[in-house]
């Protein structure tokens, strides 16, 4: 071909390391090994959904397990949720990112952007064992991640090996990544992780499914609202334009604070504020900020006088790119049409428990009693309710009050609550009763 008629271009080739270092920056290792447990899940569903009879949905997952084991030098995770079959093993489970001619997964899935297994493997370690086997096949792929990152091409070589008496996929993974095996060592990291299975896979666990961390099995959490005489939560369903079915929780979960100052601390906070699903999967947990309806603009920010609020709101579909959640599966899309119609139905939700919060003031005693006198119940045992039903106070006659503020040394704060006789009073507290003593002593003595 003459010099003149040759295509002119510029190469535009991605280098393995910047892809590598890429796609595992912005991205926790605990939400790797969730992306893992994902996998684990889709698979089960595959399985169930070749079923006959099909399970009952609160046994769905009846059966089907995941152990994961940590220590300094390795990371494995195990499933007997069905294995790879071998044909998509080498045409799409690998590939990086989901091709537009993949199979369609199972109804409802969690697994969407064909990116998540990759990425964690990368996450956690460079020298990677995968085997996974059917009913019919089983294969390993073993991946040398710096070995691979100076081939050319993006492919990665696989073995066939007998089949297994445990259907499922097993990955194994040594050389972990610097930082990775000290994370792995530490009882903060386990304990955290355990904590975060129980929240986020929650239904999973409470429809059957069994996850195990380093031997112990985890026990779910199990989202409860209050509901009885005096409280009735809301619970509503509807199905979006979309096609997406949306259901909202929102009620009281534990009493709010007697005292609404900055400093309240309660136990079980995490557990306070907005939860949204993804086809049973938690993305966002507690959340007190404008990725719900917190302080967007045209809603409250979050105050701790809000403590003992939760809100639930799941999207279900079968198709699962329809569903409001980015690729780490640990925050929403706030530009989704389909969340912005949900977030206006939060607020209405959320806006009878702020007054709530208001009015119990009145009289503080009796709204803690009758907090305290309505059992917690699951969600799936709560009617569907169209608006919030809360306990109303008559307002009583307005005093004119003043702000009193002054600093003391912390020591002398803490042996006054002492004298006091309540250790947890917060400083607030302690400055009202501080000065109600001067006055009663003082003033009208």
């Amino acid at each position: 071909m003459p010099e003149a008629e040759r295509k002119k271009v510029v190469h535009a080739d991605p280098t393995k390391d910047f892809f590598v270092r890429m796609i595992t920056r912005d991205i926790k290792l605990q939400d790797c090994i969730f992306d893992l447990l994902d996998n684990c899940l889709d698979g089960a569903n595959r399985q169930i959904s070749h079923l006959k009879d099909a399970p009952s949905e609160n046994q769905r997952y009846k059966g089907y397990w995941a152990k994961i084991s940590l220590d300094p030098t390795k990371f494995q995770i195990h499933d007997n949720c069905g294995g790879i079959p071998l044909s998509d093993a080498i045409d799409y489970a690998f590939h990086f990112g989901r091709k537009s001619n993949a199979p369609i997964d199972a109804a409802e899935s969690i697994g969407l952007y064909g990116i998540g297994m990759k990425r964690a493997l990368f996450k956690i370690g460079r020298k990677i064992i995968v085997e996974s086997s059917t009913v019919q096949e089983a294969f390993s792929v073993h991946i040398n991640v710096v070995e691979w990152t100076k081939k050319d091409d993006w492919d990665f070589d696989y073995d066939d090996i007998p089949r297994k008496d445990v259907v499922g996929t097993q990955i194994k993974i040594e050389d972990l990544n610097e930082g990775v095996g000290d994370e792995f060592a530490l009882e903060n990291f386990t304990n955290s992780l355990v904590r975060g299975i129980a929240r986020d896979y929650s239904l999973f666990l409470q429809k059957g499914f069994s996850i195990d961390v380093n031997g112990n099995n985890v026990t779910p959490f199990v989202y409860e609202l209050r509901e009885g005489e005096h409280f009735k939560p809301i619970r509503i369903q509807y199905t979006d334009e979309l096609g997406v079915v949306v259901e909202i929780f929102a009620g009281l979960a534990g009493s709010p604070p007697d005292d609404a100052s900055a400093e309240v601390r309660m136990e079980k906070v995490d557990y306070w504020g907005w939860f949204v699903l993804c086809n049973d999967r938690v993305v966002l947990a507690g959340n007190k900020d404008n990725h719900t309806v917190w302080g967007d603009g045209e809603f409250q920010v979050w105050h701790p006088q809000y403590n003992g609020f939760m809100g639930v709101i799941s999207f279900r579909s079968t198709d699962p790119n329809k569903l409001p959640w980015t690729t780490t599966k640990r925050d929403v899309d706030l530009t989704s049409p389909l969340y912005r119609r949900a977030v206006a139905r939060m607020k209405e939700a959320t806006s009878a428990y702020l007054e709530y919060t208001q009015q119990r003031r009145v009289d503080m005693d009796r709204a803690k009693q009758m907090e305290n006198a309505s059992p917690r119940k699951p969600l799936a045992t709560i009617p569907l309710r169209s608006q919030m039903e809360l306990p109303k106070f008559a307002p009583g006659p307005k005093t004119k009050l003043v702000t009193i503020s002054y600093q003391r040394p912390p020591e002398k704060v803490a042996r006054a609550k002492h004298s006091l006789g309540n250790i947890n009073l917060s400083n607030k507290a302690v400055g009202e009763a501080t000065f109600d003593y001067f006055y009663k002593n003082e003033v009208e003595g």
